[in-house]
């Protein structure tokens, strides 16, 4: 890196790096003691959570067996009391007595008796819960209802009469109903001495799940019951959520372990809400069918969803949704009835218990059973394997294995009649089959494909192989499902068809969605009549995961799961599961440390002042050290004083700072002066490489520096702003002045030295004065030869041969004189160049032998007959010499120069012909190519800042104030006062060396004329010239370092007067 240049690191100032010192230990310390207050907090919260949670799964256990307990001894105690009903329904003393039970048991939703008759006599509690009222449409004013089924004139009535709380009769409703308490399963599975737990079903008149307690009245034919509705048990869950922590991102679960959903304090999703629809437009004979028809009771089965099932007794899935339509459509009122299984459905339904059958394929075995609708939707079966084994796509691959299909399932009939190579294996539900097939009892499992995914879906059953496409050819398989009306009802299937065939096709696609998902990035989390989580069943599971609190991932959110089997449950099937995201949970610990940190930040806060005051001892000194450094970085040298500080380490850098100033200026004062011997051993070389131009680089700063000084010194308006302002631009100028020819070590010496125009390596007039000795012995011999064949006319030939000695005599003067170069050539004279050129003479020898290989490149290839003649004087192929490459100036340079053809032009008559001194256009571009390198080396030279202008100074002294100078054709607007001076210097030196090649040294009167001429022509600065001679310049100059014979008298009065100059110019 180099000096001065900042690294890519940020620097911070001692201040800062103090005080933030001072902060990071401070909150250092303080995360330390916040994050033990966290971690000790933390585990405060999570023991008490546990306790918490220990304490709820305990409390809902004891509510739990307090609930069944008191159902049954509730059940059990009333069973043995005497005449509890008579002929008129329930006597005066029992409903006293079931009302006292239930105002101390408020669960209990109903207390009722049935007889074998099928008759019923009910107390409902109102009170029980909200629904309650609603469902039986009582009011506020209401405190109980009576319900009475009894047969009244061949038909069967239901009667409610609704009571205030003093038992005072307020209305009556009744309405017709195919109800037969005989039939229920409470009835039939109740004893005596033994009180019946069913399982959550429909309370048919509630049209609400719940569970009923039964037992057998001693000593007659009838079965005391006792319901208590799901919903009391849910809210209790609710209540127990909000305990736990206080809003409803607690899920609280009651669960077997297979992961049946007993109780939940979650709502079922209402994620995909089912458009209303709008009543059917029905003929005036189907409203009155309608409007005559009484409830329909429809079944619902427990167990095949998503089509048809129950979740803790209430009726879900496709087919209830869809016959929720059909009624609203209609206007038909359907009813559910669950707690059966299908064969009992199909019982209840050929015995007229139940109206409407649904979820059923009009096969060939189910046609007989009553009016089929249109089908509604269709379920093609699918097959199921363990994951690994060969895809399955016809029904006869499953010949002579064991496969699992629902009890009463139409397809067994199928398989049996026409795959009687198939062992069926009949189980009571899809799950049965499922966990079949997972466990290896049978190879394979048939069902509705949707029914199979949904369900291993629902309980987390993997390892599972769907087989979608199966052949069952030669049969045909119905997978449409339709609804099924007693024949009494099936002028209803009309109006039933109708409906389904106006169902809307977003009604249909909300169907789709709600149960089978379709469209949904993500089934959304459920309560479905399972735990909406698996690790919830694994950790029932494992009784080593139960009873503590675990972290687990549940819908990617990281959450406590809490897992404790219930106690009231003799075999601790049951089990009381908490979920809570760990956000929750430590929402009060996160809440201290956020204080913690809040009063941490302040303290730090109120500190800050202090501790920015710490540092000043350090900064003070240090800021000040900074100032001394900076006048080292300005080069003040001689300013820099020690600091003083009782700071042991800042007081030696303050006195090694003032050791360092002084030996980085003796440092600076040598290298400056090893640059300047530098510069001026390159001058010196210059001057040495050529004998004509010794000295001129030596000259030329001299005189600039004493116009330089001449000018600052000055009061003339041109100068008034001019001046050195300091030693480093007095000496930026010096340097630039010795550097302004640097760039001829790059010129050819003999450019540089040549003296006559037909000089290259030597001077060629040399080669054209033998061509003269030639013409002049060619003469003689002729003479010679002319006398010898005519003697007597010696006399006249001798007159011939003197007159032609004299021609050639004149003619090789005046080329001889044209090649000095020292005088303007006019047209005359180049007219009679080419005139001579033409002379001819002969050459013997090969003009090509003895070359070097660069030579030889640049003659024809052609081979010449010898002799041959050749002319006087000739522009030859060989003279031309080609660039080697092309000249390109970088842009940033600003060089305009007109770049020639070639490289150089060596023709002896082009050379001749030259107007003005000996130089060519190339051979004058080789020499101004010496700015180019100038400016070239220079610019790439790193000079520091206070030198920045010594390239430009030391590459215009060749400019004009016009534009026509060179490299740059820069005009008087863009050349400063310095650059000015050396213009002047350099052509002032120039003119008076008396060592140029091309001309003799001028007298300074000459000089100055020429120089003035040139100041009138925008060459040289007028201002400049005049000063040169006002100040007397000129003659210190030439005292110096001309001839005394060069110093001749001048007035230079003469060129002060403006008037004459405008006639000049």
């Amino acid at each position: 890196m180099g000096a001065g240049k900042k690294g890519k690191y940020r620097r911070l100032t001692i201040r800062f790096t103090v005080v933030s010192i001072f902060i990071i230990a401070t909150l250092f310390t303080a995360i330390i003691a916040i994050g033990l207050q966290f971690y000790f907090s933390q585990r405060l919260a999570t023991e008490a959570a546990l306790k918490l949670y220990d304490h709820s799964a305990n409390s809902t256990g004891s509510y739990l067996t307090q609930v069944d307990n008191q159902a049954i001894n509730t059940t059990s105690l009333l069973a043995h009391y005497r005449g509890l009903y008579d002929s008129n329904g329930l006597t005066p003393e029992s409903l006293n007595m079931f009302a006292e039970v239930m105002h101390a048991t408020p669960f209990i939703y109903a207390i009722y008796i049935g007889l074998d008759n099928g008759d019923l006599f009910e107390l409902v509690n109102l009170n029980a819960h909200p629904i309650v009222r609603k469902q039986l449409g009582a009011s506020h004013l209401d405190r109980w209802v009576i319900i009475e089924i009894t047969d009244e004139a061949d038909t069967r009535q239901r009667k409610k009469h609704y009571y205030d709380s003093q038992f005072n009769l307020r209305a009556t409703h009744s309405e017709p109903t195919e109800y037969n308490a005989s039939l229920r399963p409470w009835y039939a599975n109740a004893v005596v001495d033994q009180v019946h737990k069913t399982e959550p079903y429909l309370f048919q008149n509630l049209q609400s799940p719940g569970v009923t307690y039964a037992t057998r009245i001693v000593h007659d034919d009838a079965v005391l019951a006792v319901d208590i509705a799901l919903s009391s048990l849910s809210d209790y869950l609710n209540g127990l959520g909000r305990n736990i922590a206080g809003d409803k991102t607690k899920e609280v679960f009651i669960f077997e372990a297979s992961g049946d959903l007993i109780a939940s304090n979650i709502e079922q999703s209402t994620e995909v809400v089912i458009p209303p629809s709008n009543p059917l437009q029905l003929t005036q004979a189907q409203q009155v069918l309608v409007a005559n028809t009484l409830p329909l009771v429809a079944s619902n089965e427990t167990d095949w969803p998503p089509i048809d099932f129950a979740i803790a007794g209430m009726p879900q899935g496709y087919s209830i949704d869809l016959l929720n339509i059909v009624a609203q459509m209609t206007g038909l009122t359907i009813n559910y009835n669950n707690g059966f299984t299908w064969a009992e459905f199909i019982d209840k339904f050929k015995e007229g218990e139940i109206d409407i059958l649904h979820s059923l394929m009009n096969s060939e075995d189910n046609a007989s059973l009553g009016a089929f609708s249109q089908p509604y939707l269709s379920l093609p079966f699918s097959v199921v394997t363990l994951s690994g084994n060969a895809p399955i796509t016809a029904i006869t691959q499953l010949e002579n294995r064991r496969v699992a299909i629902p009890m009463g399932w139409s397809i067994v009939a199928i398989i049996e009649q026409y795959f009687p190579a198939i062992q069926v294996i009949e189980y009571q539900s899809t799950l049965e089959i499922l966990q079949a097939v997972a466990r290896g009892e049978v190879f394979a499992a048939i069902d509705n494909s949707i029914v199979l995914h949904y369900t291993a879906q629902q309980y987390f059953l993997d390892n599972l192989q769907f087989h979608e496409t199966i052949d069952y050819s030669p049969v045909r398989v119905d997978a449409g499902l339709s609804i099924v009306m007693q024949p009494k009802h099936a002028d209803l299937v009309e109006i039933i068809n109708l409906a389904l065939n106006n169902i809307s096709s977003e009604q249909i696609t909300a169907l789709r969605q709600k149960w089978f998902s379709e469209g949904q990035k993500a089934a959304p989390k459920t309560v479905e009549g399972t735990v909406p989580y698996k690790e919830l069943i694994d950790i029932a599971a494992n009784p080593s995961l139960q009873k503590r609190l675990g972290v687990y991932s549940i819908d990617g959110v990281d959450s406590f799961v809490y897992v404790t089997p219930l106690g009231h449950a003799a075999d601790e099937t049951e089990y009381f599961a908490i979920v809570v995201p760990t956000n929750v949970l430590l929402a009060s610990t996160h809440d201290k440390v956020k204080k913690s940190i809040l009063v941490t930040g302040i303290c730090l806060l109120l500190v800050l002042p202090l501790s920015w005051l710490f540092a000043s001892p350090i900064i003070k000194p240090i800021n000040l050290l900074a100032f001394e450094n900076k006048k080292i970085k300005n080069r003040q040298y001689d300013d820099v004083v020690k600091i003083e500080s009782f700071i042991k380490e800042i007081d030696d850098l303050a006195y090694s700072l003032v050791d360092m100033s002084d030996s980085i200026k003796v440092h600076e004062h040598n290298q400056k002066a090893l640059m300047e011997a530098f510069i001026k051993l390159i001058a010196q070389a210059i001057d040495d490489k050529s004998p004509y131009t010794a000295g001129h680089c030596n000259r030329v700063p001299e005189l600039g520096l004493m116009l330089a000084k001449s000018a600052s010194e000055s009061g003339l308006p041109a100068f008034k702003a001019f001046g050195f302002k300091n030693e480093d631009e007095h000496r930026e100028f010096r340097i630039a002045a010795w550097l302004h020819d640097c760039g001829k070590i790059t010129t050819p010496e003999h450019i540089v030295d040549k003296g006559s125009k037909l000089e290259v390596i030597y001077n060629r007039i040399h080669e054209v004065r033998m061509r003269f000795e030639v013409l002049w012995r060619d003469a003689q011999i002729s003479y010679y030869t002319q006398c010898i064949a005519s003697p007597d006319k010696q006399e006249t030939l001798k007159t011939e041969l003197d007159a032609t000695f004299i021609q050639l005599t004149e003619d090789f003067e005046f080329i001889a004189n044209a090649n000095v170069g020292g005088e303007f050539m006019d047209q005359d004279h180049v007219d009679r160049l080419h005139q001579l050129a033409k002379t001819p003479w002969v050459r013997h020898f090969n003009d090509k032998l003895g070359l070097s290989p660069i030579e030889e490149l640049n003659y024809p290839e052609e081979e010449q007959t010898l002799p041959v003649t050749e002319t006087l004087l000739s522009n030859k192929p060989q003279h031309i010499i080609k660039r080697d490459f092309p000249v390109h100036f970088d842009e940033k340079f600003g060089i305009k120069m007109e770049i020639p053809e070639y490289l150089y032009n060596q023709g002896e008559l082009h050379n001749l012909a030259i107007a003005r001194g000996t130089l060519t256009a190339e051979d004058r571009f080789k020499i101004n190519e010496h700015i180019t390198s100038t400016i070239k080396m220079l610019e790439n030279l790193p000079f520091p800042p206070e030198l920045a202008r010594v390239p430009r100074y030391a590459s215009t002294h060749h400019e004009t104030l016009k534009g026509t100078g060179y490299p740059r054709k820069l005009t008087a607007e863009q050349l400063s006062i310095p650059e000015r001076i050396l213009v002047l210097a350099d052509i002032f030196e120039a003119l008076t060396a008396a060592d140029r090649p091309y001309k003799k040294a001028k007298p300074i009167s000459v000089a100055i004329d020429i120089l003035h001429k040139m100041a009138l022509d925008q060459h040289v600065d007028i201002e400049v010239f005049r000063l040169f001679l006002s100040s007397g310049v000129y003659l210190e100059y030439a005292n110096r370092f001309l001839d005394p014979s060069q110093i001749d008298a001048i007035d230079i009065h003469k060129y002060f007067d403006e008037a004459l100059d405008k006639q000049q110019s």
